[in-house]
């Protein structure tokens, strides 16, 4: 009982944390006026902001196509997706995101990836978008200075920290290319702790692997600094991904058959919010997110419609892609099974061996 409470720790907390937030609602009596201002908006828009999170998700394949296809290894749009998937599900059911990333990494290694290159895939990946997040909201920011000032008023320290927390992120990844001794050093105490742990039974040749592995993965960083054009495409999907994402706030504004506020502010706040919950290690920041959103989008929205935005918002941006990455890896298994009973197929060498 208690591994499998660990084991679905994540789902359970955002469970609990969805059903706290219908209950406080229902008790509050908004409950009945969020269904009103929901029947009344747009579907036209709605339909808008679904498609900025299909092409939000669809945009993260291709990056991660694109980038093995320059490193020699072609996988099928299928492939990239249930890759795609798992890390937006995994992220969503984790604290602080951090399963998304090594089960994206399992999933390119069951592709024939080497888990030094799918790791190198995952972090420029990664390094993409944050950068992509922090200098649009930067930007943008500092374009729009005087309403993120007073819109935020005794707030603005958690966008301060949330830009620390994202750009200690990103140096931590820059990190590992030139400190070789610095990582051995660090790795060494890990293996040494898990060979006391009785985790590790020979800590040479462990040690030995894992220094060949950070090799192959510091190669395949610097190989995409040798190729600028590389390195200037993936930015470019990630600046669209940050906009197909951050822009369905702007459509579920327009939703509700507002106008008044430009959607350059708009976005400005969604940044701001996102890069301030980044700290938060909660699974997606349940909670944290609700609350932010309302502080933030105050004033933007009407306080008759703030609570229904933000639930329309958080199905958009959280549930709903909580919903793709499952489909998303359970077509990538059917794809894998079919390749599997097809006896032509298995003669063929697959892009999705496992």
């Amino acid at each position: 009982m208690r591994e499998i409470l660990k084991k679905y720790s994540g789902v359970i907390y955002i469970a609990l944390m969805t059903a706290v937030i219908v209950v406080v609602l229902n008790c509050t009596n908004e409950m009945g006026q969020i269904f009103e201002a929901l029947r009344s908006m747009d579907p036209r828009w709605l339909c808008c902001a679904g498609a900025g999170i299909v092409l939000y998700v669809f945009l993260r394949a291709a990056t991660i196509r694109f980038y093995l296809m320059r490193r020699g290894h072609r996988v099928s749009w299928r492939s990239a997706g249930g890759v795609t998937g798992a890390g937006q599900f995994y992220s969503a059911i984790t604290p602080s995101s951090s399963g998304g990333q090594p089960m994206q990494v399992v999933w390119l290694r069951r592709l024939g990836i080497p888990v030094s290159l799918g790791t190198a895939c995952v972090c420029v990946k990664f390094l993409g978008f944050q950068m992509a997040v922090l200098l649009l909201g930067g930007v943008m920011g500092l374009a729009n200075a005087r309403m993120v000032n007073e819109q935020l008023i005794g707030f603005r320290w958690l966008v301060v920290l949330g830009y620390l927390v994202n750009a200690a992120l990103i140096m931590a990844v820059l990190f590992t290319i030139p400190r070789t001794r610095v990582v051995d050093r660090m790795s060494w105490a890990v293996i040494r702790l898990g060979e006391k742990l009785r985790l590790v039974k020979n800590r040479e040749e462990t040690f030995e692997r894992f220094q060949k592995m950070v090799k192959e993965y510091r190669d395949a960083l610097l190989q995409l600094l040798h190729t600028p054009l590389d390195a200037v495409v993936i930015f470019a999907l990630s600046i669209m991904q940050v906009l197909s994402y951050m822009g369905v706030v702007v459509c579920l504004y327009h939703a509700f058959g507002l106008t008044g506020v430009p959607a350059q502010r708009i976005l400005t706040m969604q940044l701001m919010l996102f890069i301030a919950a980044a700290f938060i290690p909660l699974p997606g920041a349940a909670g944290a997110q609700e609350s932010g959103f309302c502080i933030f989008f105050r004033g933007i929205f009407p306080d008759s419609g703030l609570m229904a935005a933000m639930v329309c918002w958080r199905f958009f941006s959280y549930y709903l892609l909580i919903l793709l990455g499952l489909i998303m890896m359970a077509a990538a298994r059917i794809h894998r099974k079919e390749r599997r009973q097809d006896p032509k197929e298995n003669s063929e060498k697959s892009d999705f061996p496992y």
